[in-house]
């Protein structure tokens, strides 16, 4: 049996260096970001970097989620990385939950909606809408934000994560 191919992948990179101009940002980002899981030294020291010790509340990066080669979600938006995947998995917790997850953007009022309609859900990120498939959809996005919070832990890195809860989120998806 081959492995199953995700169809939503994801890159959670922190920025190295302000960015004053998107555009430059969209041109040459490996001026700009590093890849956690690409290059996790670099990652780590850059992010250790950034914030004071041990008092990290702002992590600017970007988040990349693409759904069968569609990219949802990337440059140049950034943001902070932390509060972000907390808005994500809540979005799907709101999906599983009342068939509509909502949030915004970290302080922006660019809206993140999952929704359920006739044969599927529709992500909304910003301008950015496309149907999926909804459990294969939520399956996947909470193992990505799981992959995420595993290297923050595998790499010590002092952010206030919240109560996730993954695998409690995670029970809510249906099995066919």
């Amino acid at each position: 049996m081959e492995p199953r191919t995700p169809r939503l992948t994801s890159t959670t990179a922190i920025l190295t260096r302000l960015v004053e101009d998107p555009d430059d940002l969209a041109a040459h980002p490996d001026k700009y970001v590093v890849d956690l899981f690409a290059d996790e030294d670099h990652a780590e020291k850059a992010w250790l970097r950034a914030g004071t010790p041990h008092h990290f509340s702002y992590n600017d990066g970007v988040i990349t989620l693409m759904w069968d080669g569609v990219q949802l979600l990337g440059i140049p938006e950034w943001d902070d990385i932390v509060i972000l995947w907390i808005y994500l998995v809540n979005v799907v917790e709101g999906y599983l939950v009342t068939g509509r997850g909502h949030d915004y953007f970290p302080d922006q009022p660019t809206p993140i909606i999952l929704e359920r309609i006739r044969g599927g859900a529709l992500i909304t990120i910003g301008e950015t809408k496309l149907r999926v498939d909804p459990l294969v959809f939520c399956r996947e996005l909470l193992d990505e934000a799981e992959r995420f919070w595993q290297w923050v832990d595998r790499h010590e890195v002092p952010v206030s994560r919240g109560d996730q809860g993954i695998d409690r989120i995670r029970a809510l998806i249906p099995r066919y």
